[in-house]
C-alpha cells in the first residue's frame, strides 16, 4: 500500500474521541492537511522533511511522534495558547537544563513556532522503560522519590525562569476552576454543586498557603507521563505541566493520581486513600524530613481540589454521554467522597 505518511494514524485517533480539538487547535481536522502542517514545521524548524507520523495522541494538546527523512525520531506537541501562555519558554529552559545534566528529560529541539491556532514545539523521542504496575508498592516508592528528585533538580531555577503557577494559584478569586484541559469537558453543566462546595473549601486553604516557599515541579506526575524500570524513572513526558507551587500542594495533588494511565485499561486508574497516604509518606522519606502541620493541611486541600477537578470532568462526561457510566459511585467522585466524609 502506498505510504500515506501517517494520515491513517491521525484519522484513527481523531475518530476515537468526540472532540473538535484539531479544528480549534490546528484550524483543520483533515489528516492530509495536518500532515502538511507537520511537514512544514519539520522543514523550517528541524531542517528535515517529514517521513511519517508514527503515533498521534490528543488531549490537552496534539502530540505527534514523527520519523524524519534524516532518520531522527522526534515528538512534537501543538500547545493551546490559552494554557501555555507565556510560560513555554521557561518550561523549555527547565527541560533543556535538566536534560543537559543527565536528568531523564527529552532534549528540546529547535524553537517553538506558530501552527494553526496554537504553538508547536519539538523534542527528542525517548523510548526507555517498561510497563509497570503503579499499584505495586516498590513502583510507588520510585515514583514518590522521582518527584522529589525532580523538585530538587529544578527548583534552583526558580526566579531565573518564568513559569506558570499550578492550579488554582494564579486564578482570579472568583474563578474556581481553570480552563478544562480537554475541550470535551463542560464545567457549566448543573448538578455538581456538591463538588464545587468541596473545591471552594479546599481553595480557601490553598489560597492561604500561596505565600509558602515555592518549588518547581511537574503538576501531572502520573504513570502515563513517565517511563520507568523498577528502580528509577527513566523518561519524563508532558513537560508543559512544569509549574511553580508550594511543595506540599504539588505532592498532595500527585498523591491522588500518580497511578493514572488512561491509555491502559487493565490497571485501576486511581489510588486508594491508603496508597495516597503512602505516596506522601514516601515523598517525605526521600525528602529527608516530614512536612510541618501547616504543610499537611495544604497536602489535604490539594488532594481534595485535585479530586474535585477530576469529579467535575466525570460529571461532564456523564451528562454529555461521553462516558455515560461515569457517576458519583466510582472514579474521582467516589474517592472524593471517601476522603471528605
Amino acid at each position: 500500500m502506498e505510504d500515506d505518511r501517517g494520515t491513517s494514524v491521525i484519522a484513527t485517533a481523531i475518530g476515537e474521541w468526540p472532540s473538535n480539538l484539531e479544528d480549534v487547535l490546528l484550524g483543520t481536522s483533515d489528516p492530509s492537511r495536518i500532515v502538511g502542517l507537520l511537514d512544514g514545521f519539520t522543514r523550517s524548524a528541524l531542517a528535515s522533511e517529514l517521513h511519517s507520523v508514527t503515533f498521534y495522541r490528543r488531549g490537552v494538546g496534539a502530540v505527534f511522534g514523527l520519523l524524519l527523512m534524516d532518520n531522527r525520531r522526534v515528538v512534537v506537541k501543538v500547545h493551546r495558547l490559552d494554557l501555555v501562555r507565556e510560560g513555554l519558554d521557561g518550561i523549555r529552559t527547565v527541560q533543556r537544563t535538566l536534560a543537559e545534566r543527565g536528568f531523564p528529560a527529552p532534549t528540546p529541539i529547535g524553537s517553538p513556532q506558530a501552527m494553526g491556532h496554537g504553538i508547536v514545539a519539538a523534542e527528542e523521542m525517548l523510548t526507555a522503560g517498561e510497563k509497570v504496575n503503579p499499584h505495586d508498592a516498590s513502583v510507588r516508592r520510585v515514583l514518590a522519590a522521582g518527584l522529589f528528585q525532580f523538585v530538587e533538580a529544578a527548583t534552583p531555577m526558580l526566579g531565573i525562569v518564568q513559569l506558570p503557577l499550578a492550579n488554582p494559584f494564579g486564578l482570579p478569586d472568583d474563578q474556581l476552576w481553570p480552563t478544562p484541559h480537554d475541550l470535551r469537558f463542560d464545567f457549566s453543566l448543573p448538578g455538581a454543586e456538591w463538588i464545587d462546595e468541596l473545591a471552594k473549601d479546599a481553595r480557601s486553604v490553598l489560597d492561604q498557603g500561596a505565600s509558602e516557599s515555592m518549588v518547581i515541579g511537574h503538576a501531572d506526575w502520573r504513570i502515563e507521563n513517565l517511563c520507568m524500570d523498577r528502580s528509577a524513572v527513566v523518561a519524563i513526558f508532558d513537560w508543559d505541566s512544569v509549574c511553580a507551587c508550594p511543595e506540599a500542594v504539588l505532592v498532595g495533588a500527585a498523591s491522588v493520581h500518580f497511578t493514572t494511565d488512561w491509555s491502559y485499561s487493565s490497571t485501576d486508574p486511581l489510588p486508594s486513600p491508603d496508597e495516597s497516604s503512602a505516596f506522601v509518606n514516601e515523598y517525605e522519606e526521600a525528602r529527608g524530613r516530614r512536612f510541618a502541620s501547616r504543610d499537611r493541611e495544604l497536602v489535604d486541600a490539594a488532594q481534595i481540589y485535585r479530586l474535585a477537578y477530576g469529579a467535575r470532568c466525570e460529571h461532564s462526561d456523564s451528562l454529555l454521554g461521553v462516558f455515560p457510566d461515569a457517576s458519583g459511585e466510582s472514579g474521582f467522585a467516589a474517592l472524593l467522597r471517601s476522603v471528605t466524609t
